[in-house]
């Protein structure tokens, strides 16, 4: 059964967020539940690495995770948006002002939240300084957090102020590269975008630059986006595969999910091909394969996928003060495996609580006000969701 052939009463029993109701026939569903297991993912991780903090107060023993990555999230974040730019963008290629609409596109859709959650740590960093690993920097580190430059936070990591906005200043990064690809029809900005990149990370490979900047805009996981622009062209031009060979290729990618030591080390290959290259035969795998089936835990991961973003962005406001209340509240009277557990419901509740009531609001009101049709927002505010890319 299609969901366009879900009746209304239906669709209501399913008891879902009302924010994956409309349009989810055309969301590409596989895509969305990837987004909502990278940003998951990456949750797991850093609540498993509180347990290590959280061991020394409570003596309880810290998750051990040694034998796998989890912060292969980010690799699946960075092929999924080369896909997603380059399916929704395919049709501007060559023409007239679509770099700079594709760009403030982009702009509205990133900046608004992740200025406003940089301006919380700000306060919060002020008010309660304990909550962070890592102090926050200068009033040079903090500007260049707001603009998406790369900058020392303390002594051996470039990190803004919201230490997850590091991969956001790749995001930005390939925004404006593929702005410039935007210029030109289709096929020359594809080559062209393809060897800007590679030359980029040519650079960072051999001659690994002592400038900040551009030893981090050389960095080879910038071609983790372009195996997505190549997935996603692969997907355009109608290939499918069956359940079959889908699962067999999801298994290739769930190898990046795991750490490995000799004969296959993980320090022997970049990382744009030890994760990057299974991350993209994920996506892929997700792209062209069947879609899952429009049953209640499919949506509900369509419905964290909407909202990844914030969740991604937002989970250490909730896993940092849960740090602090199970240390002083619960102590050693409950395995830290729990803490893990608990903290990443949270994380997902305050996220899909934070897209609803903040980031999507705030995300069309920045578009409207960019595109001068203010007057419009109330009315799509009302019911008509705007397309998540």
């Amino acid at each position: 059964m299609t969901w366009n052939r879900i009746g209304a009463e239906q669709r209501q029993s399913i008891g879902i967020p009302q924010s994956t109701k409309a349009d989810v026939a055309a969301k590409l569903i596989n895509l969305q539940v990837l987004r909502a297991l990278a940003a998951l993912s990456v949750v797991v991780a850093h609540t498993i690495h509180e347990t290590e903090n959280l061991a020394v107060v409570t003596a309880r023993q810290a998750v051990d995770a040694k034998a796998w990555y989890l912060g292969y999230g980010v690799d699946i974040f960075f092929v999924l948006s080369g896909f997603i730019m380059m399916h929704t963008a395919a049709a501007e290629f060559g023409k007239s002002g679509a770099s700079l609409r594709f760009f403030l596109r982009r702009c509205a859709r990133v900046v608004p939240l992740y200025w406003l959650l940089t301006s919380v740590m700000l306060l919060g960093a002020a008010a309660a300084p304990s909550l962070l690993n890592v102090p926050v920097g200068d009033i040079s580190h903090v500007v260049a957090s707001y603009l998406f430059i790369p900058d020392m936070r303390g002594a051996n990591e470039i990190r803004p102020v919201l230490a997850l906005g590091w991969t956001l200043n790749y995001e930005m990064l390939f925004y404006v590269l593929f702005a410039l690809a935007l210029m030109m029809p289709i096929r020359p900005g594809i080559i062209g975008l393809s060897v800007l990149m590679a030359a980029l990370a040519l650079v960072g490979t051999t001659i690994e630059p002592r400038n900040v900047q551009i030893a981090f805009w050389t960095n080879p996981i910038i071609l983790e986006f372009l195996l997505g622009v190549y997935v996603a062209l692969i997907f355009r031009i109608g290939l499918r595969i069956g359940p079959g060979v889908a699962l067999a290729l999801m298994a290739i990618g769930l190898i990046g999910f795991a750490r490995f030591s000799t004969p296959w080390d993980d320090a022997a290959l970049p990382q744009f091909l030890r994760r990057g290259v299974p991350a993209a035969v994920f996506v892929l795998a997700a792209a062209i394969g069947p879609a899952l089936p429009l049953k209640r835990i499919v949506l509900w991961g369509v419905a964290v996928g909407d909202a990844s973003y914030s969740l991604y962005l937002a989970h250490p406001f909730i896993v940092r003060p849960m740090r602090a209340i199970w240390a002083k509240a619960i102590g050693d009277h409950l395995s830290l495996g729990l803490f893990v557990i608990y903290a990443t419901i949270g994380s997902i509740i305050f996220a899909l609580a934070l897209f609803r009531v903040v980031e999507r609001p705030l995300t069309i009101y920045v578009r409207e006000l960019g595109s001068g049709r203010k007057q419009k927002t109330e009315k799509r505010l009302s019911g008509v969701r705007p397309r998540d890319v």
